[in-house]
């Protein structure tokens, strides 16, 4: 199956991620959690987001909204 999967970055690292069947339910995930402050000690930190299409998944061991 193809899903379009939700990546957050935080500090360069992938800090999550969310397989989705729809293009806009990932975008719309993504414009509210991108920019999405995070204080980690001492420093302010913002997540960055984004939508990729992974051509196949397997249903079995993926959850996918």
């Amino acid at each position: 199956m193809t899903t379009f999967m939700l990546m957050c970055y935080l500090n360069l690292n992938l800090n999550a991620s969310v397989h989705f069947r729809n293009l806009n339910d990932c975008l719309y995930y993504s414009e509210r959690l991108n920019e999405q402050k995070v204080t980690i000690p001492e420093k302010v930190e913002s997540y960055k987001c984004m939508c990729k299409l992974i051509p196949y998944v397997d249903e079995k061991n993926t959850k996918i909204y």
